[in-house]
């Protein structure tokens, strides 16, 4: 995954990310994952085996334009 994906997803109040564009991440052992215009995560909901809240948080957040 890359900073890329920042421009994907939407930091919300509650710390959770909402989709904003289609995004296919691949995850452990090369596993696609379809994210939807409007699927939000949540901090430690796992996709696969991967927190992706937490990597947004870590990458993302840290944007101005992120904030919400």
């Amino acid at each position: 995954m890359t900073p890329d994906l920042c421009n994907s997803f939407r930091r919300n109040s509650d710390g959770s990310w909402t989709c904003t564009k289609a995004s296919i991440l691949t995850v452990a052992a090369g596993q696609p994952i379809t994210i939807e215009p409007g699927q939000t995560v949540r901090p430690g909901e796992l996709l696969g085996t991967y927190d992706l809240a937490a990597y947004l948080e870590r990458v993302c957040a840290r944007d101005d334009h992120n904030a919400g």
